[in-house]
């Protein structure tokens, strides 16, 4: 990206005093992604740099939710990093850090994006079932916005087709002490529970409860308002709800790498009495080779006062995908 001057003079040196120039592109959940002519793009296990170097405008941030922005310097000390920020230079113990990101002079970063896709077919059954989904995030100093997109159809002799489709807004503003407020906008189209389409749009308050170069965990609750287009009825459904959310991430950073993530979301009704939605979803990452995954997730949709009289009051399933990390 512009604006991220002399990225290919960085220096990264080792525990063993070996030592490579290149550009720092990213450290995250225990890997410094490093690119140099000679090796492209490679990993390397961030406990194992002794100093880092670097002439682009890096965000740290720690354990603690605290973030330094400036360039980083060498130090005379190993596993120390040094962030020459505007107040004077930051002396930070390498073992807190959990992220480093280049932003530009805009507070702007490259796009993150993620792309999955699988194809299933069981001869027993004559059952075929297709999925793509792609996630992008673009974050800035303090936000983060990110796009998502589901699709999950599925096709058999004895059944008629089914799909189901997600399509996620969200935006993410970071607060001191790992505070965050988040907002979101959803659409979702689901066959199985009878929807042809519900919109929520919502914003509450959040917390990082932990963060490591090993795991994350997030907690936050909120307000949405929803509104239901079903199968079976002319008049959309409006409701206000509460919602309250858990995000668990594991990630092994050691070859292959793996990377488990569990989503979890109760949702009850605020004018629909004793009316309760769940939404949950756990996806496991397996490393093929470099940024290469195959994929298994496990996703359930619940609600105990399903608005719809011919749709299911429950979806569930596996799906299975090879994905690939820009």
């Amino acid at each position: 990206m512009s604006g991220i001057a002399n990225a290919d003079t960085d220096i990264v040196v080792f525990e063993n005093g070996d030592r490579l120039t290149g550009e720092l592109k990213s450290m995250e959940r225990g890997q410094l992604r490093f690119d140099t002519d000679a090796t492209g793009t490679i990993s390397i296990h961030w406990e194992k740099v002794a100093y880092v170097q670097s002439d682009q405008n890096i965000q740290v941030e720690m354990i603690s939710g605290v973030r330094c922005f400036g360039h980083i310097a060498m130090h005379d000390d190993k596993y120390e990093v040094v962030v020459e920020t505007s107040t004077g230079p930051t002396v930070l113990d390498s073992s807190r850090v959990v992220k480093m990101n280049p932003i530009d002079q805009t507070g702007l970063r490259d796009i993150d994006i993620d792309i999955a896709a699988g194809y299933n077919f069981t001869k027993a059954s004559d059952v075929q079932q297709f999925n793509f989904a792609i996630n992008a995030d673009y974050r800035t100093r303090e936000r983060i916005a990110s796009v998502s997109y589901s699709l999950l159809f599925s096709n058999s002799d004895s059944n008629d087709k089914t799909q189901r489709q997600l399509l996620g807004f969200n935006y993410t503003r970071l607060r001191s002490n790992r505070w965050l407020n988040d907002g979101s906008l959803n659409f979702e189209q689901n066959d199985e529970l009878g929807l042809n389409l519900r919109t929520s749009i919502g914003s509450g308050v959040g917390r990082i409860i932990k963060q490591s170069n090993r795991a994350l965990f997030v907690l936050s609750a909120g307000l949405q308002v929803t509104r239901e287009n079903l199968v079976d009825q002319t008049d959309d459904v409006d409701s206000l709800e509460s919602y309250f959310a858990g995000r668990l991430d594991w990630f092994r950073y050691e070859t292959p790498e793996l990377d488990w993530s569990t989503n979890l979301q109760i949702i009850p009704s605020l004018t629909e009495s004793g009316r309760v939605r769940v939404e949950f979803d756990t996806n496991l990452k397996w490393e093929i080779i470099g940024d290469l995954f195959w994929q298994l997730e496990f996703y359930s949709s619940y609600d105990n006062q399903s608005q719809s009289e011919t749709g299911s009051s429950n979806d569930q399933g596996v799906i299975t995908s090879v994905s690939y990390d820009f």
